[in-house]
This record gives C-alpha cells, sequence and structure tokens, in this order.
C-alpha cells in the first residue's frame, strides 16, 4: 500500500517529517443536536460582548529540527520491526515531511486537527487507481525537536491485489541523534549494510 511505503521511505513520514512549530489550535465543540444554547443577557446599558474568535484550524505539520533522526518503524499486524537513520535538513523535511500526501494530487485531505493530548491527527483519502481507495488516519504526538510518536492506520478497498484490501497499521517512534555525521547530506538514508539512499537525488553512497 502506497501510504505505508511513503512511510517507510522516508522515515517520517516519513518523512515522519516532520517538524517543531506548535501551535495550540484547538477547536470548540459544536452543540448537540437538539440542545439550545442560550446567551446570559446583558446588563441593561452594558455593551454587547464581542463574539468570541474562532481559532484557525492548522493546515500545515510542525517542521523537525534539522539533524540526524533514528526512527524506528513496526508493521503491527506482521510483528515487523526495523530501525534507520535519516539526515533531515531544511530542505528535505519539506519535500518529505510529514505531510507528503498534500503534494500527491490523488489523494485529499479530510481533515487537520490538533488535540488535547498536543498531538496532531490528519485524515485523508487516496483514490490510487488499480492499487484501490485508501483512508488514512495519521497521529503524531511529541517533540519535534527530540522525540515524536506517529501512528498510522488505513483503511483500503478496491486494490487489484486482494493483500492490498483491509486495515493496515503501522507505529513509528523517531528521536533526534545529534548533527548528521560528515559526508551525510539532507535527505541520507541509512540502509542496511550502512549504505545510503538520497531520497531527494536517489544517490547512493556508502556501504
Amino acid at each position: 500500500m502506497r501510504s505505508l511505503a511513503v512511510f517507510v521511505a522516508c522515515g517520517t513520514l516519513a518523512a515522519l517529517a516532520a517538524c517543531g512549530q506548535k501551535s495550540e489550535t484547538k477547536t470548540a465543540e459544536a452543540p448537540k443536536a437538539g440542545t439550545a444554547t442560550t446567551a446570559a443577557p446583558a446588563a441593561p446599558g452594558a455593551a454587547a460582548p464581542a463574539p468570541a474568535a474562532t481559532a484557525p484550524a492548522p493546515t500545515q505539520w510542525p517542521k523537525r529540527k534539522p539533524g540526524l533522526w533514528t526512527q524506528t518503524m513496526t508493521l503491527k499486524a506482521q510483528g515487523f520491526t526495523r530501525s534507520f537513520r535519516f539526515c533531515v535538513d531544511e530542505t528535505s523535511d519539506e519535500k518529505m515531511g510529514l505531510d507528503t500526501q498534500a503534494e500527491d494530487k490523488r489523494c485529499q485531505r479530510k481533515s487537520m486537527t490538533r488535540g488535547a493530548d498536543g498531538g496532531w491527527t490528519v485524515v485523508s483519502t487516496c483514490d490510487m487507481g488499480p492499487g484501490g481507495k485508501t483512508e488514512s488516519t495519521i497521529h503524531v504526538v511529541g517533540d519535534f525537536n527530540t522525540r515524536y510518536v506517529m501512528d498510522v492506520t488505513s483503511v483500503t478497498s478496491g486494490a487489484s491485489s486482494p493483500a492490498m484490501n483491509g486495515e493496515h497499521k503501522m507505529g513509528m517512534t523517531a528521536e533526534w541523534s545529534g548533527a548528521c555525521p560528515a559526508g551525510w547530506t539532507g535527505g541520507d538514508v541509512e540502509m542496511p549494510g550502512g549504505r545510503r539512499i538520497n531520497l531527494l537525488t536517489k544517490a547512493v553512497s556508502g556501504g
């Protein structure tokens, strides 16, 4: 499934990106259907209270701190776990951050919210043609300067390969490990055996 593949490739994701401005945005709960809301009457001669300002919904993920991130990914159903290192700079974080789906014309964001736990939740749908239609819910919580945790739940239907259909879950923990080593550039991901591939340029080095 593409959404999971993106996260594997970016380690963020992918591009796990992710990221450090924390806007404290909170959406007010709408009144329940059938429940009337009545404002308290103003005192005689008092000015009418100004309408409460509505905080704008967040539109972008925060940014990750530049440097070397160590990321551990788990595919829950398969019990598969793998750790790898990913070098982040401003350019690679922008192009391969958590919100890569926003750049894919086959995907549409349905909602983006900030929860009481300070975490970010994005729900999106993608029509991948033969790969089926997928609805993904991504929840990320943590400090994007030091450590964050991501959980992804994707439900795919209509894929030509039956194995791609159904619910898929992935978890990922990322920790900042310091500056990128000498010779590394933003976008470098370390593969098994020490070889590195740069996800921006596709250049292979090391190992």
